[in-house]
């Protein structure tokens, strides 16, 4: 069973449902912000690192204390270990405190695996006990908040998947459930129930709305 609503949370919906050097790259996101990739098309990835290292054996690169930042994107992490020195085509991990900030969306978790092509961020696969993340939509006070133990934040889709103990919640109202998709371009939010959960959802009248008989 799916349910689907727009994380303004009417309830009407909600009953429905070291210095190392810099490499040259682009990030690019979703059709809906191609204005803003157009500016941040070409900007370089930086990385600094507090120590690094080059495994023979495994043929991995090893990071501790490192920082990646690209235009609006940055992502930190304890320790960190890559196949190569090269955004074209590689996977990463990232452990110990790992938070990636883009676009307004903060993610925090324990790990992550992430994928870069073309010198852009593809996605990344947050885990952690749990991984969070906290989003603030342009032009609103409010701010959306969700934890999991899985996350998976794809930003050509300008989504995050969360699932195991899923948890979002706008600062008063919330839903939670096995899994949970949040569209943060179209600010809808999409819970599904399996055999293992349900979906629940808790709805807080806004203050002064006068609960009370009459």
């Amino acid at each position: 069973m799916v349910n689907s609503f727009r994380t303004s949370w009417l309830g009407c919906l909600l009953l429905l449902a070291g210095p190392l050097a810099a490499a040259p790259g682009e990030q690019v996101d979703t059709a809906a912000r191609l204005e803003q990739l157009r500016v941040e098309r070409g900007l370089p990835i930086n990385l600094d690192a507090d120590w690094s290292e080059f495994d023979r054996n495994r043929n991995r690169l090893l990071f501790r204390g490192l920082r990646i930042t690209q235009g609006e994107l940055t992502i930190e992490a304890d320790a960190a270990e890559a196949e190569r020195l090269d955004f074209d085509d590689a996977n990463w991990t990232f452990r110990g405190h790992v938070v990636i900030v883009n676009d307004g969306t903060r993610l925090e978790s324990d790990e992550a695996q992430a994928r870069f092509s073309a010198h852009q961020l593809v996605n990344a696969v947050l885990t952690g006990a749990p991984a969070s993340f906290r989003q603030r939509r342009p032009g609103k006070q409010s701010i959306t908040r969700g934890r999991a133990r899985r996350m998976e934040y794809v930003l050509g889709e300008h989504s995050i998947r969360l699932s195991g103990d899923a948890w979002v919640s706008d600062g008063a109202n919330e839903v939670s459930g096995p899994r949970i998709a949040y569209e943060i371009s179209r600010d809808l939010i999409t819970a599904e129930s399996d055999d293992s959960g349900q979906v629940t959802m808790k709805i807080i009248p806004p203050e002064g709305d006068g609960g009370g008989s009459r």
